[in-house]
């Protein structure tokens, strides 16, 4: 364990890979933001506890306060087969943390005036006009068309493939062999919606089709977009919808555990050459990141000034993003929280299963990656492993011991 009195510029942090299969930085002394040392190292040995029981492949965790990076922690392998340490710059699919970054993008836009929430899909995207709406003997028309804000906060009546009907998972399935993005959405129109926009919270491809709203409305294709306006002002160097030819040996292999057997099997190897030839930019899934990266994201969306040099919305732009849009809906994955525009958010942190504040807002992956913000405590958790949903008591563990470290 290395202790350091004095903060570090992320810079010099990574500078430095480990050597091991266990790196753990304590950057400053925990209590001076308080956090206790002793309950920080409590939840560092439950995440390593995950990856020793066989659970996740490894673990890579951030703890944030007051703008300060507290902890940052690296175990396990990128592959476990080959027994390759997972390092500090390794770079993980981070999968639908994709969509809080898009959902920035597309409110960038906003913000200059080129569209408005409530405006329809179909004023920019002709061909999500006039949806139909699925019914087991015949389709009817939606009631009402989809607007920008359904998409931003899944109530537009768009699902995944993953649903009962299997009808539309069938249709669904086709969706991922686009080549692009205007093909995608051309193959969303023809699918016939779960339900009529505004009725009802379904997670769906939403923020794929945000991804492609934004290429109509910038002129320039998502990845150019979000280069341009939100990775190179951040400084984010390892974000990508293509993986580099140079990077290939930083990524990892992902997994998903098998239940009856009780270990973990590779799905992607991470030299597999599956991130190489990307010509779909998916806006609600595509990206690959490392923690680094979204650390600096993250504390773009934190109100002070002082904690990033960057300000990719107005306060304000954040706060209309980060309250509940859905109050006229039933959130069916948690009690107490709600959704934003791109967000989950935390509306009763009585009733929430995890140790949160109302306000904590954030978003996850389906390869197990997960961040929140936290603006009354000014915390930011961040949790990457590579294992595919469903994820157990992975994020509980992390979530709540996080929050047991704080000094009451």
């Amino acid at each position: 364990m290395i202790k350091k009195t004095l903060f570090q510029s992320f810079l010099l942090i990574f500078l430095f890979s480990c050597t091991s299969e266990e790196s753990s930085h304590i950057k400053i002394e925990p209590e001076s933001v308080g956090i206790s040392t002793k309950k920080l190292n409590i939840l560092i040995g439950k995440v390593n506890e995950l990856v020793d029981n066989g659970k996740i492949p490894c673990v890579q965790t951030a703890l944030l306060k007051n703008g300060k990076l507290v902890s940052f922690h690296t175990y396990g392998y990128s592959d476990v087969e080959s027994k390759k340490v997972l390092e500090d710059n390794s770079i993980f699919r981070i999968y639908s943390m994709t969509k809080p970054v898009v959902s920035i993008g597309l409110m960038m836009l906003y913000e200059k005036g080129v569209f408005k929430l409530d405006d329809n899909v179909s004023k920019y995207i002709p061909q999500l006009n006039d949806l139909m709406v699925y019914d087991s003997t015949e389709h009817a028309n939606a009631k009402d068309p989809i607007k920008i804000i359904d998409l931003l906060r899944h109530s537009s009546g768009i699902g995944y493939g993953w649903s009962d009907n299997q009808y539309l998972n069938s249709m669904y399935s086709e969706l991922w062999q686009s080549k692009n993005n205007e093909e995608f959405v051309n193959r969303v129109s023809e699918i016939p919606l779960f339900t009529s926009p505004n009725t009802e919270w379904r997670y769906g491809v939403n923020t794929d089709i945000c991804g492609y709203l934004i290429e109509v409305l910038s002129g320039k294709s998502l990845d150019q977009y979000l280069s341009e306006f939100i990775f190179k002002p951040l400084n984010m160097t390892d974000t990508h919808f293509k993986l580099p030819d140079v990077k290939i040996n930083r990524f990892t292999s992902n997994y998903v555990f098998d239940e009856s057997s009780k270990k973990l099997n590779r799905l992607d190897k991470y030299d597999s050459g599956s991130y190489s030839n990307i010509t779909f930019f998916s806006g609600g899934g595509g990206l690959v990141s490392t923690t680094e990266d979204y650390i600096k994201f993250t504390l773009s969306l934190l109100k002070n000034k002082n904690y990033s040099n960057v300000r990719l919305v107005k306060d304000e732009t954040l706060d209309l993003m980060t309250k509940n849009h859905i109050p006229h809906l039933d959130y069916p994955w948690g009690k107490g929280v709600g959704f934003g525009l791109g967000f989950s958010v935390v509306i009763d942190e009585k009733e929430s299963e995890l140790k949160d504040n109302n306000g904590t807002f954030g978003w996850s992956g389906m390869a197990g990656t997960l961040f929140s913000v936290d603006p009354k405590e000014e915390l930011i958790l961040i949790f990457m492993t590579q294992r595919n949903h469903p994820w157990g008591e992975i994020h509980k563990t992390f979530n709540n011991f996080a929050y047991e470290s704080l000094v009451q």
